[in-house]
């Protein structure tokens, strides 16, 4: 247990402060964590289940959890919402997030655009085991659990059509605190803002039944700079597709789904190519499930989709 903590300490500390908000590997099939004005921009309602185990062979490595659901109200708006569970010795969160969007038809009702808000309530907990604890006195550092709700919101920008989309978003726009910082330091405890940048087209490459989709993921937080996620898909009729993307922090991954018109099952395998921990770990383990809902409501609310 010691080894991980020493580890995320010395390699990670900048991820960790940045990171408040989860990552995926699969953020093409899962964009309604990043946008809430993704919520009913598809020709079905969306049911996912994502589980991430980053860093295999750790123990106490980060896992993180992903429940969401989304869909159209009517013609116009739609409704959404996820659950995130993230457990990172020695802190734990919970994260309810419910999102609004309304939609809008452009260029008759070929290519429309959707406007998104989102609330956030999540739990965080810290609690340290005694053993773990070094041995000299530091205020930053107790025995004692530390627990708190944080209250918080995200917004987006969508423009979607069937073969495209692009899409811009922010969270953590109040910029909540944790907890109040210990005298001296220099970080001030409170969520920082986190940006996401999305967009990705569908080719037709056979016979309408292959397509290739290049697509570019931009995360930025406030004081840290950009990554990048550069990722390219071959899909097999809708249903069945495998790709390959290079995250600009050196990390690698390969990925792959198959399924039905009602649901998909879909893997990744994360292996990062620097840092100490690639030499002790055996990469991060994405597994998700996702199950698509017809209803009249979906069927009426974007016309392209008829």
């Amino acid at each position: 247990m010691k080894k991980i903590i020493v580890i995320l300490i010395l390699f990670y500390a900048n991820n960790i402060l940045a990171q408040q908000d989860p990552l995926f590997s699969q953020y093409y099939s899962n964009d309604l964590m990043i946008n809430p004005a993704v919520s009913g921009s598809k020709s079905y309602n969306e049911f996912n289940i994502f589980t991430r185990q980053q860093w295999l062979g750790f123990e106490g490595a980060p896992l993180t959890t992903s429940i969401s659901y989304h869909g159209a109200l009517n013609n116009r708006s739609a409704l959404g919402g996820s659950l995130i569970y993230e457990n990172l010795y020695p802190s734990m969160s919970g994260l309810l997030q419910l999102n609004y969007a309304y939609h809008i038809p452009l260029d008759y009702g070929n290519i429309n655009l959707s406007f998104g808000i989102g609330a956030k309530l999540r739990y965080y907990s810290l609690d340290f085991n005694s053993k773990d604890l070094p041995p000299v006195q530091d205020n930053a550092l107790s025995g004692d659990v530390y627990n708190k709700f944080l209250g918080d919101a995200a917004s987006g920008v969508y423009l979607y059509g069937r073969d495209f989309r692009i899409g811009f978003s922010s969270t953590n726009l109040l910029k909540t605190s944790f907890k109040d910082p210990v005298a001296g330091s220099p970080y001030d405890n409170k969520q920082v803002r986190n940006y996401f940048g999305l967009a990705s087209y569908k080719f037709n490459i056979i016979n309408k039944d292959w397509h290739l989709e290049p697509s570019i993921l931009m995360r930025k937080t406030e004081s840290f700079s950009s990554v990048y996620d550069l990722s390219s898909r071959i899909i097999y009729l809708n249903n069945s597709w495998t790709g390959i993307s290079y995250r600009t922090d050196q990390t690698v991954v390969v990925a792959f789904g198959f399924g039905s018109d009602s649901f998909q099952v879909s893997y990744s395998y994360d292996h990062t190519l620097s840092g100490e921990i690639q030499k002790h770990s055996f990469g991060t383990h994405e597994i998700g499930i996702s199950f698509y809902i017809k209803t009249l409501a979906t069927q009426r609310h974007i016309s392209f989709w008829d």
